[in-house]
Formats: C-alpha cells, sequence, structure tokens
C-alpha cells in the first residue's frame, strides 16, 4: 500500500470516527442557514424602465454630450429615494429605500430601476414610485435650466413595474439551509482532518505492528464490564462473532494450546485502557467455551481490576493470587481447582501507561499486549515493551481490541518483511533472461 493510499485511508478514518460530529453540526449549520433565512426573507424583485429624451441642441445648433452615470446619481439621490419611500404602504425610509433599490444605466437613453419588498405589490410600488419621482424631478428641472443645457433632462417612464421576480420561500429556504450545512461541513471536515495529523496514536493493525517490530495475532471486539455483575455476565454469555472466534481459535492454537504440556500465556494491557482489559477474560471464556480447561489468574493488585477479581467468591481459590477457572461452575469445590492442572492459564496484568513495571518475575509464559485501536502511541508501546524487556520478558504478539473499521490492515507482519516481500524480483513468465552477445 502506498503513502498516498495510506494517507487517503487514515483520513478517511478520521472523518468515518467522527461522522455523527460531522452530521450533528451540519444540521447545525442548517437550522442555522434557516434561521438566516428567516432574518433575511426572500423579497421580490420590481423592474421599471425610464427612457431619456436626446438632449436639445444648444444655440449654435450642437446638441450636448450627456453624462448618464450622473442621471444614476440623482435616481439614487436622497431626495429621489425619500419622495419615493413615502409613496408606498407601509411609508419606508430613505435609509431602507436606499438598501432596496439598485439603478442602472442600460443605454445612453434608458435607466433601469429595480426594487426588492417584502411582497411582490410592495416591490411593484416601490419601483415605480422611484421612477416616478425621478421623472417629476428631472421634469420640474428642466423648466429652470436654459435650452441647451447638458442639464436640462426629458424623461418618461418608458415600461412600469407590472411584475416582480425571485422571491420564492422555499428556495431561498433551501438555498440559505443548503450553504449553512456546506459551510459548517467543510468547516468541521477540516478541523478534524488537522486535527488527525496531529493524532500520534495508532489505529492501524499495521501501524500497531510497525511500531515494535512485533505481529498482531488476533483482533477481537470487546464487552466492556466495569461492575462484578457485567464481569460475571461476561464469562456465563460471551459469544464471539465467527471472525472473532476464528482469530481466537489460531492465536490459542499459536501458543500450542491443546498439546500435551500445558500453555501460560501473560495478557498485558494499561490501566488507561479498560476496553483492552477485558481481552484476557474473554479469551479465557472462550477457551472453556470450546473444552479447554482454562484458569485466570489476575496478578495485579489495582483498582482497575477489583471488580474483576470479585467476581462470584465460590470459584475464586486463592493461590499465589486470585485466580478463576472460567470452565467450572459455582459449585465447585476450591480443593478442585488447586488439584487439576489447566490447560490454559491466561494470567492478566495491568500497567501504568507513563512508567509501565512487572512487578512479577518472568516466570516462562508467553506474554501479549493487548490494547485498543486509537488508545496507544508508539512511544508508550515502547515503553511496555522495553519494561518486559527488562524483567526478562519477550512479548511475542499484539492482541488488539475494537479495531477500526477502516482498517483492511492486519498487522501480521512487521514494516521490514512486508517491505522486503514488496521489494522482491518477480519473474514475468516466457521472458528470456541471458545476455545477448
Amino acid at each position: 500500500m502506498s503513502s498516498q493510499q495510506l494517507d487517503l485511508s487514515r483520513s478517511w478514518a478520521a472523518l468515518r470516527r467522527k461522522r455523527k460530529l460531522i452530521v450533528l453540526l451540519a444540521l447545525l449549520g442548517l437550522c442555522c442557514g434557516l434561521v438566516l433565512a428567516a432574518v433575511f426573507p426572500a423579497m421580490p424583485t420590481g423592474k421599471a424602465l425610464v427612457v431619456l429624451a436626446p438632449p436639445e441642441p444648444g444655440k449654435d445648433g450642437v446638441a450636448p454630450e450627456r453624462d448618464i452615470q450622473t442621471q444614476v446619481l440623482v435616481a439614487n439621490s436622497t431626495p429621489i429615494l425619500d419622495s419615493a419611500g413615502r409613496q408606498v404602504q407601509p411609508p419606508l425610509r430613505s435609509t431602507v429605500v436606499k438598501k432596496r433599490v439598485r439603478v442602472t444605466a442600460v443605454t445612453q437613453e434608458i435607466l433601469e430601476i429595480e426594487a426588492a419588498g417584502t411582497s411582490p405589490k410592495q416591490a411593484r410600488q416601490l419601483a415605480n414610485a422611484v421612477a416616478g419621482a425621478y421623472v417629476g424631478y428631472v421634469t420640474e428641472s428642466r423648466h429652470s435650466l436654459p435650452k441647451g443645457s447638458a442639464q436640462r433632462v426629458d424623461a418618461r417612464i418608458l415600461e412600469p413595474a407590472t411584475t416582480t421576480t425571485g422571491g420564492n420561500v422555499f428556495i431561498h429556504l433551501a438555498i440559505y439551509g443548503a450553504v449553512g450545512a456546506a459551510a459548517v461541513t467543510l468547516l468541521m471536515v477540516i478541523t478534524v482532518l488537522v486535527a488527525a495529523r496531529g493524532d500520534r496514536r495508532l489505529r492501524f493493525r499495521d501501524d500497531i505492528a510497525d511500531a515494535v517490530g512485533i505481529p498482531v495475532l488476533a483482533s477481537l471486539l470487546t464487552r466492556r464490564a466495569t461492575d462484578v455483575a457485567g464481569w460475571a455476565e461476561l464469562f456465563e454469555r460471551y459469544r464471539p462473532s465467527a471472525v472473532d472466534a476464528w482469530n481466537l481459535r489460531k492465536m490459542l492454537r499459536h501458543f500450542g494450546v491443546g498439546g500435551d504440556e500445558p500453555v501460560a500465556v501473560t495478557v498485558v494491557s494499561f490501566v488507561e485502557d479498560p476496553r483492552a482489559l477485558a481481552v484476557g477474560p474473554q479469551i479465557a471464556a472462550f477457551a472453556s467455551s470450546i473444552g479447554v480447561a482454562t484458569e485466570l489468574v489476575v496478578q495485579t493488585k489495582h483498582e482497575a481490576v477489583a471488580s474483576l477479581v470479585a467476581v462470584e467468591p465460590a470459584v475464586l481459590a486463592v493461590w499465589d493470587g486470585p485466580r478463576l477457572r472460567t470452565g467450572e461452575t459455582a459449585t465447585t469445590p476450591h480443593d478442585a481447582l488447586a488439584r487439576t492442572e489447566p490447560a490454559l492459564r491466561l494470567r492478566v496484568v495491568v500497567v501504568g501507561r507513563e512508567r509501565p513495571r512487572f512487578v512479577d518475575p518472568d516466570d516462562g509464559s508467553s506474554t501479549v499486549v493487548a490494547l485498543t485501536a486509537g488508545r496507544v502511541t508508539a512511544e508508550e508501546l515502547a515503553r511496555i515493551a522495553v519494561a518486559a524487556a527488562d524483567s526478562g520478558r519477550t512479548v511475542d504478539g499484539l492482541l488488539v481490541a475494537d479495531p477500526d473499521p477502516t482498517d483492511r490492515t492486519t498487522g501480521r507482519a512487521p514494516h521490514t518483511r512486508r517491505y522486503a516481500a514488496s521489494s522482491t524480483a518477480t519473474i514475468l513468465p516466457g521472458v528470456v533472461r541471458g545476455i545477448r552477445r
């Protein structure tokens, strides 16, 4: 898998993890857009046209040139707009009229007056009122100016506003709502992607395996238990999916469970990772359900495992620490537990994230680290591997709890082996090898 594909996969995984938040904020953006649509309602527009007569020639017989932009400024002037605002119902102030009216020069002789209103009727009234006020103003001013002056303007209404355009409430709401939702969604997507780039937690199984050069032996969904009743229900009713069951069978076979000799496996997890704590008990529950005599030993005296230790005293035996045989019933006497040698002995150990430390010395058991995808960094995983080495242990594999749904990697081979396999030369069939002389 190329680095570009990995980046796209990680980006998509980051967006998928936050999909509920993104959808929630998109709905919030939609609501904000609808609120803005209500604050700034859809306003229909009316249009009136005013035609200006050609300038009259002066005494020298030459007609002066007219600046049409001057007439645009006149039509947009406060006296014209104030007069027009008083003619509509309800009356509007000149400042409001100025915001709603737009005057443009279509040609050198025609002015287009567009006016928006809260209703089609008001839009038509306002456009015609502005056109009428302008025509009245220039007509009155014409008589006070000398003949041949460029300021003398003769104007009339060419086309009054009789229809309106725009103002569809549903289209207005749809546009504002869509823009609001799209803007918030885009902002959230950018925020999630930027945050994901700075997130050092390991989410993909290949990344987890590459962090310490140790393969992932299995991955499974967990059932987190927070109290005694929860753990008791897990031991009694845990039934993994077909995929998880197959992964667990392969892991047990990897450690030699089912052979002539008993097998001991130590499952290590972080105190701060409660979902990974359930991996050991789930393995024990599954192993006993397929007929493997299993014993679960909690070797850490920590409040994180207090509820696990307290599960049903009738099936607990004190023997070098709290031990639970998951394949027996609550009526099994404790001395029977002591006399029977289990085929699989699972030890559960929890350590701190910052300073992991193994209190008990190495007893020859295989050691695996259980961790939840997206909860541990490469630095923290390396610390636990170093702590295991300092205590004389060797981490034989990793168990990933609750893998990312977008993770298509396996973590079975560290990066060096994958790279070596991908760089191996491939000989195409039918190609003749040799040196041409």
